[in-house]
């Protein structure tokens, strides 16, 4: 009897307690990382795109390129990326700014994603 309880009081907390709004789904991982492969890394704004639509109007600037930041990361072809400003270079809308280290054929490559923003956030292009 103690060992029904027991599962269900940890079913319960997990249920309760194991996911946050913080938690996304990781998806588009097939579809984003064959542009990255292919090196055509234009291609990856309709999936970026899709994403950054999905964002609610609830969050703030910031809280939304971390959202977009930890969707990149968990990319199979992104070993790093980081938000590097926020609504820095000032154009209307401005825009802001993430650093992403890709995995291309066994090597990394850095490449700063511009991203516009307005609403919903927008793909502007990838730079050196």
């Amino acid at each position: 009897m103690k060992s029904r309880y027991f599962i269900f009081a940890f079913i319960l907390t997990v249920f309760l307690f194991g996911c946050s709004e913080n938690d996304f789904d990781c998806r588009d991982n097939k579809a984003f990382c064959s542009s990255v492969q292919s090196q055509n890394l234009q291609k990856t704004e309709t999936v970026i795109n899709e994403f950054l639509k999905e964002l609610s109007v609830d969050l703030d600037s910031q809280e939304k390129l971390e959202r977009l930041r930890d969707w990149l990361q968990c990319k199979s072809c992104v070993a790093h990326a980081e938000i590097f400003c926020n609504s820095c270079i000032y154009t209307l809308p401005p825009i802001s700014e993430l650093k992403i280290t890709f995995i291309i054929e066994d090597q990394e490559t850095e490449k700063i994603l511009d991203i516009i923003m307005s609403e919903p956030l927008r793909f502007a292009g990838y730079h050196d």
